[in-house]
C-alpha cells in the first residue's frame, strides 16, 4: 500500500430515523444504530412499490476529534440519494443534488477538539428538479448514505485533485490546488510501479496559479486488458506528502472502422450493469462492487461494461483497472430532460463525474447526454463542452435510441433495439447515422425478450439465440465498434415496466447474479478457459409434441463429440448460421447416428434411409418431400411392416421413449482433446451445493460483504431449474445476513448476501431444509 492522504472514516455508528423535522438538528430523537454504507429501508425481494423508499430522513453522526493546529479538514461524501443538507454542530455547512456523484466541503471552522455532531437531511423522494427524476424512470433509484463517509486532513496549501495520463511517452498531471497561501512551492513526483521507484522529478512552481500543468518525458508499460499495468503516483509539496492515485498508460481511438487501444483493434462485447441489489438497493460495500467486477470479466468474459444510467462505485472502477474492463461511464438521466436548472444540475454532474473518475484507466469513453433523450443541442453543447474542458484524451458519447440524431460528441452511440428474433440482430450504421462516424452500440435485447431463469427451456434458449445473432452482427461488421447488451442482471423497477413483480427480468443473470443461459453466450465467446453450456435439460416435457428437434451448445472448442448413453452419434462443429463470431454454438440436430444401423437389423442402405427419414419426419411433420414419401412407402413393403412398428421406431430413435436410463454426454474437443464435458440425463440423486464468494473478509472502512449461493443441483451437477426448495438460514458469529432468514429457490437456486458486524472470529452458516441434509460452511472475519 502506498501512501495516503491521513483519513478520518465516519462510516460506522449513525443514529437513522426514516422523518425529519427541524427539531433533530438540535435534539435528535431516539433512533438506530446503522453504518454506512445505508439504505433507509430495506425492501422485499419483488412486488414492492418506490413508495417504500420515498422519505425525508434523518442522519447523526456523535464523534470525538483532535484538531491539529495549521491543518484543514474537507469532509467529503462519496453518494447521497437523492439531495441532502449536512449540519455540522448545529449550522448548515453544504448541501448536495444528485445521488450519484460525490461532493466535499471544509469543516475547518465548524470542526472542534473534542465532541462533534454530524447531522445530514437526507430526500430521498424522487424530486422533479434532479437528474433521473422528472418522468418515469425504467429503475429504482433507493435512498440513504449509501457510500462512505470521510474527512481528509490537509495542510493549509494541498492538492484536491490531479488528472494523470500519459501520450506519447509523456505524463500530463493536471493539479487542481486548494491554497491558503500563494507561496512558491516545490513539488516532488513519484512514479511506482508495484513498490518499485520507477521515475523521479520535481518542479517549482508559484501557487497563485492554482491550476497546474506539469509534463515530463517517460517510459511506462502499457495497460491493456491482458497485461492491465497500473502505476501510482505521488506528489510531495516542499516535502510534505500530498497527494496519491493510480493510473495507467494506454492509449484510445474510435474510427469509423471501429476502437482501439494501443493502436490495436478491440471488438467491444459487453453488458450494461445497474448498481442495484436484492434487499438494499443501492448500499453495498467495496467487496459487492468488487465482485461484480471480476463476474463481468472472468465469469461473462467481457470486456467492456457500460455503467447504466449513472457514474458507478469508485470500488467497482477500481476492479475493473486492476483486471482490464472498460468502462462507458456515464451521468445521470433516463429519457426525461427537465427545465433550465435541472439542466445545470446534469452539467455539474458531468464536472464532478469526471473530476473524480479521470485517473481510472478502464475508462474509456465518457457519457454526456441523457440515456435515450431527444435532442437539445443547446444543452447538450454544455455537456460536451463541460467534458471536453476537463478531458482532451478521451471521447465524449451520448446515448441515443432514434436515428439520425445530431452528432455533437465524438461517438455515435445507439440502442438499437431492431431485432425481434427472425430478422437481422443490428442496423447498418449510416442508416442510423446518415454518415460515416464512430459508432458503438450500447443496449439490445433486454426489453425486447425479458426473460425469467424459471421460465420453460424454450424461452430461455431463444433469448440465447438473440444475443447470438445480435453479437454475430456486430462482429460481421467492421463500422460497428462494438455491442452492449442489456444487461448483466435483472433488476427491481418502476409500476410503468417490469413483469408485473415490479422486477425487469432483462439480464443474463438473475438479481443474485446468477447465470441463465444466455450468460453463455458472452461466456464462450470471451474467456480462454475450456467452456462448455449445453441450452437444455434435453426433457421431451419441455418441448412442442415432446419432441427435442435440435439443442444449442455454447462453447469456445473446435467442435463437439456427442453421445446417448455412451453411443457415438457423431461430431458437430461450429454453425454456419454465426459464423462471424470467434467461437460460433454449435447446433446439434441429429439424435440418431448410427443407432439404427447398430440396434436394427436393417442393411447399412435401409438403415441410412429410415434415419434421414425420421429426422425429416421430426423437423418437418408429415410434410416431407414426396422423394421421402416414397422411401418410406418402400422401405415398410420392403420389412413388411406395419404403420405401427414404424411410428414405434420414430419412439425409439427420436422421442426416446421406454429406455431404462438415458445419457447425453457432450465433449468439447480441442487439438484433438477432451477439454471439457457436460452431461445430461436421467438422474436418481440430488442435493444443494452451497457456494460462497468468500471464505474470509476483512473490514476496512466500512462493513463488508459476501455472497452465498445455493443450488439444487442433479447427480451430473446440472441445475434443477423447477425446484422450489424451502429453506431456512441461520448465522452464528461475526456476520448478520442480509435481508430474510427464510428463503426459497427461485429457478432451482437463490443467493444471500452477509455483511460483517464489526467483530472478528468465525462465523458458521447453517442452511437447514425439509428434503435434504443440513449444510453448514464456515467465513473467517478478520
Amino acid at each position: 500500500m502506498r501512501l495516503q492522504i491521513k483519513k478520518h472514516n465516519l462510516n460506522y455508528d449513525w443514529h437513522f430515523t426514516p422523518s425529519f423535522d427541524k427539531n433533530f438538528i438540535k435534539e435528535f430523537p431516539k433512533s438506530e444504530i446503522v453504518n454506512i454504507p445505508h439504505t433507509v429501508t430495506e425492501t422485499p425481494l419483488n412486488n414492492f412499490s418506490e413508495k417504500i423508499y420515498q422519505m425525508i430522513s434523518s442522519y447523526q453522526k456523535e464523534f470525538n476529534f483532535e484538531k491539529t493546529k495549521g491543518k484543514r479538514y474537507i469532509l467529503r461524501f462519496e453518494g447521497v440519494m437523492e439531495y441532502c443538507e449536512v449540519y455540522l454542530n448545529g449550522k448548515l455547512i453544504t448541501s448536495h443534488k444528485g445521488g450519484y456523484t460525490p461532493f466535499k466541503t471544509d469543516i475547518t471552522k465548524q470542526l472542534v477538539t473534542g465532541v462533534n455532531k454530524l447531522f445530514v437531511m437526507v430526500d430521498s423522494t424522487e424530486r422533479k428538479d434532479i437528474p433521473p427524476h422528472g418522468f418515469v424512470v425504467d429503475y429504482m433509484t433507493y435512498g440513504g448514505i449509501y457510500r462512505e463517509v470521510f474527512i481528509e486532513e490537509q495542510n493549509s496549501n494541498f492538492i484536491d485533485m490531479a488528472f494523470i495520463h500519459v501520450d506519447y511517452d509523456e505524463i500530463n498531471i493536471r493539479m487542481f490546488i486548494d491554497a491558503n497561501k500563494q507561496v512558491s512551492t516545490v513539488f516532488k513526483f513519484n512514479i511506482f510501479k508495484g513498490d518499485q521507484l520507477a521515475y523521479f522529478f520535481e518542479r517549482e512552481y508559484d501557487l497563485q496559479k492554482l491550476d497546474i500543468n506539469v509534463r515530463e518525458k517517460v517510459y511506462l508499460d502499457e495497460w491493456s486488458l491482458e497485461e492491465p499495468t497500473l502505476y501510482t503516483l505521488e506528489i510531495f509539496m516542499d516535502d510534505d506528502f500530498a497527494y496519491s492515485d493510480r493510473f495507467g498508460n494506454r492509449k484510445i481511438e474510435f474510427t469509423d472502422e471501429g476502437f482501439f487501444l494501443n493502436r490495436k483493434h478491440i471488438k467491444l462485447m459487453g453488458l450494461n450493469r445497474h448498481q442495484s441489489y436484492p434487499y438494499v438497493g443501492y448500499a453495498m460495500p467495496s467487496n459487492a462492487q468488487k465482485k461484480d467486477a471480476d463476474i463481468l470479466k472472468y465469469e461473462l468474459g467481457c470486456n467492456v461494461v457500460r455503467s447504466s444510467h449513472y457514474p458507478p462505485s469508485k470500488h467497482f472502477l477500481d476492479r475493473c483497472d486492476e483486471i482490464g474492463l472498460l468502462v462507458f461511464d456515464e451521468i445521470p438521466g433516463w429519457q426525461h430532460i427537465g427545465d433550465e436548472a435541472w439542466q445545470e444540475v446534469a452539467i455539474t454532474n458531468v464536472r464532478e463525474m469526471i473530476y473524480r473518475d479521470y485517473n481510472h484507466a478502464s475508462i474509456f469513453i465518457w457519457g454526456v447526454r441523457i440515456n435515450e433523450s431527444p435532442d437539445n443541442d443547446q444543452f447538450y453543447y454544455k455537456t460536451d463542452k463541460m467534458a471536453r474542458s476537463l478531458d482532451t484524451i478521451r471521447p465524449t458519447g451520448g446515448v441515443r435510441n432514434f436515428k439520425g440524431s445530431k452528432l455533437i460528441e465524438d461517438v455515435y452511440t445507439y440502442n438499437d433495439f431492431v431485432h425481434r428474433g427472425d430478422n437481422e440482430g443490428l442496423e447498418r450504421p449510416k442508416s442510423v447515422t446518415k454518415k460515416s462516424v464512430p459508432y458503438l452500440v450500447t443496449e439490445y435485447n433486454g426489453h425486447m425478450y425479458p426473460t425469467k431463469k424459471f421460465d420453460d427451456e424454450y424461452h430461455r434458449e431463444y433469448q440465447v439465440k438473440r444475443h447470438l445473432r445480435v453479437q454475430n452482427d456486430s462482429f460481421g461488421n467492421p463500422n460497428i465498434a462494438g455491442a452492449i447488451g442489456w444487461c448483466m442482471f435483472d433488476y427491481n423497477t418502476h409500476k410503468d415496466f417490469g413483469s408485473g413483480d415490479r422486477i425487469c427480468y432483462h439480464g443474463v443473470m438473475d438479481m443474485f447474479r446468477i447465470p441463465k443461459y444466455a450468460a453463455a453466450v458472452y461466456t464462450s465467446q470471451g474467456i480462454k478457459e475450456p467452456f462448455i453450456k449445453v441450452a437444455s435439460m434435453l426433457q421431451i416435457g419441455e418441448r412442442e409434441a415432446g419432441e427435442i428437434k435440435n439443442v444449442t451448445v455454447l462453447t469456445n472448442a473446435e467442435y463437439i463429440k456427442f453421445y446417448i448413453n455412451d453411443d457415438f452419434i457423431g461430431d458437430f462443429y461450429p454453425s454456419d448460421e454465426y459464423g462471424n463470431l470467434p467461437y460460433p454454438p454449435v447446433i446439434i440436430d441429429d439424435f440418431i447416428g448410427n443407432l439404427i444401423h447398430k440396434h436394427e437389423n436393417f442393411s447399412d442402405g435401409d438403415a441410412t434411409k429410415i434415419k434421414n427419414i425420421l429426422l425429416s419426419i421430426m423437423r418437418h411433420g408429415m410434410k416431407i418431400s414426396l422423394r421421402k414419401k416414397l422411401q418410406m412407402f418402400m422401405i415398410l413393403k420392403k420389412h413388411k411392416m406395419s404403420i405401427d412398428q414404424a411410428a414405434k421406431l420414430y419412439e425409439k430413435y427420436v422421442g426416446k421413449w421406454g429406455l431404462e436410463s438415458l445419457t447425453y454426454r457432450f465433449d468439447a474437443i480441442k487439438a484433438q482433446l477432451v477439454v471439457a464435458s457436460q452431461t445430461i440425463g436421467t438422474y436418481h440423486t440430488s442435493d444443494l451445493h452451497v457456494k460462497v464468494d468468500d471464505v474470509e473478509i476483512k473490514e476496512s472502512e466500512t462493513y463488508e460483504t459476501t455472497r452465498i449461493v445455493i443450488e439444487h443441483l442433479d447427480e451430473f451437477l446440472n441445475p434443477l431449474l423447477y425446484s422450489i426448495e424451502v429453506l431456512t438460514v441461520k448465522v452464528k458469529g461475526p456476520l448478520k445476513i442480509i435481508g430474510p432468514s427464510k428463503l426459497a429457490l427461485i429457478g432451482g437456486s437463490i443467493g444471500f448476501y452477509v455483511k460483517t458486524i464489526g467483530e472478528k472470529g468465525t462465523a458458521k452458516i447453517t442452511i437447514e431444509s425439509n428434503n435434504f441434509e443440513t449444510k453448514i460452511i464456515e467465513i473467517k472475519v478478520s
